[in-house]
């Protein structure tokens, strides 16, 4: 099992980077972050379908039925060049959007990729713990997705 490399280095309380190291290759990162099978597990139980092309509509929803009425937030790519960035704004109803770049990259000094998640919540006021509580968890898990 990889070493766990998840940090919060945040530069403002809107504005947060986080990272991990994984096993897994950059293809395999790539897929997990746009297969609609793989998705649900480290994204909240959210399913996301696109054609994964710059400028294409992604839909979300809930894997468990019982919550996809409630839950549906719908985005587009910004940008997606397979094993190494993607970039997305998803947006729920009224809400503020979100949005979320992922960089991939092979980690140069042992096997492995650096994944990083840049989240830009452009109108959001939570705090740095907020924003620590939200997305840590996704990159733990999606390190748990990528390394098991």
């Amino acid at each position: 099992m990889a070493e766990s490399l998840v940090d919060g280095a945040l530069r403002d309380a809107r504005d947060g980077t986080f990272a991990c190291h994984t096993t897994a290759s950059p293809e395999h990162v790539w897929r997990a972050l746009t297969d609609p099978s793989l998705t649900p597990r480290y994204l909240y139980g959210l399913v996301l379908t696109s054609e994964w092309t710059a400028g294409a509509p992604i839909k979300a929803r809930h894997c468990d039925e019982r919550y996809s009425d409630l839950i549906t937030l719908s985005g587009r790519v910004l940008c997606a060049r397979p094993g190494d960035r993607l970039s997305y704004q998803l947006q729920c109803a009224e809400d503020p959007p979100v949005y979320l770049t992922w960089q991939i990259r092979a980690c140069r000094l042992s096997q492995g990729t650096v994944c990083s998640l840049q989240v830009d919540e452009v109108e959001s006021l939570d705090s740095r713990s907020e924003a620590e509580d939200t997305w840590l968890p996704v990159l733990a898990a999606l390190q748990h997705v990528l390394d098991n």
